[in-house]
């Protein structure tokens, strides 16, 4: 999940020297606003074309706007892991990437690195999932993981955020591969973890519809 195989290369750049009335809001990907300024194929900052009107009013060239300045140039070897909280901290829904000679390749859009966990395996695949409130010094993704494969499941995807209530604490976030994670919680809860939230598809256990089942055709009923 490298950004180089998300990025959009299909944006056109402008230059400083561009005039405003030259500039073709439809040339760009639909829903993208911000058109990269570049120079000499290194990236200056984004126009806001959405703007464009009203920015002709006072000026005339790229040269003659106010940039969106952006610090965090990504690059195209690194994981989506690592770029997303730069969107977060620059505000944008557009980040610029960069080549290994430092030029401007294409744009990342934060839809595209969304689409790309969606459609990942560990989103697709049918389970449940787990919220538990963990002290961050006693969390450990090994131990959780085999207390779930003890069950028979397996740990898909993990995500770990802030407790809000606890500060010393992780909300962690389980995908799990099974529909009923009801052995699973009680194997947790055995364990002291702090089980929050359960979100399955199942009431009950595939196991214990069985043997309900089967008392019920034992009574004839």
């Amino acid at each position: 999940m490298l950004v180089s195989r998300y990025v959009n290369k299909n944006v056109p750049g402008l230059e400083m020297s561009t005039a405003l009335a030259d500039i073709i809001p439809e040339e760009y990907p639909s829903g993208l606003v911000y058109a990269p300024v570049l120079e000499n194929g290194q990236f200056l900052g984004f126009l806001d074309i959405e703007d464009l009107e009203s920015m002709m009013d006072d000026h005339e060239k790229v040269s003659d706007c106010p940039l969106e300045k952006v610090s965090h140039l990504l690059k195209e070897d690194q994981h989506l892991f690592e770029v997303l909280p730069f969107f977060e901290k620059t505000g944008l829904p557009v980040l610029p990437v960069i080549d290994a000679e430092m030029q401007f390749s294409g744009v990342l859009e934060i839809s595209a690195a969304a689409s790309a966990f969606v459609s990942s395996y560990s989103f697709q695949t049918e389970g449940g999932s787990l919220v538990l409130s963990i002290p961050a010094i006693q969390y450990s993704l090994s131990e959780l993981s085999r207390l779930v494969e003890a069950n028979q499941g397996k740990v898909l995807s993990v995500l770990l955020e802030a407790d809000p209530l606890l500060n010393q604490n992780y909300l962690v976030h389980l995908k799990i591969n099974q529909p009923d994670l009801s052995r699973i919680v009680a194997t947790l809860e055995r364990f002291e973890y702090n089980v929050l939230e359960v979100h399955q598809t199942l009431e009950a256990s595939s196991i214990d519809k069985d043997r309900f089942d089967q008392l019920m055709r034992y009574l004839g009923i």
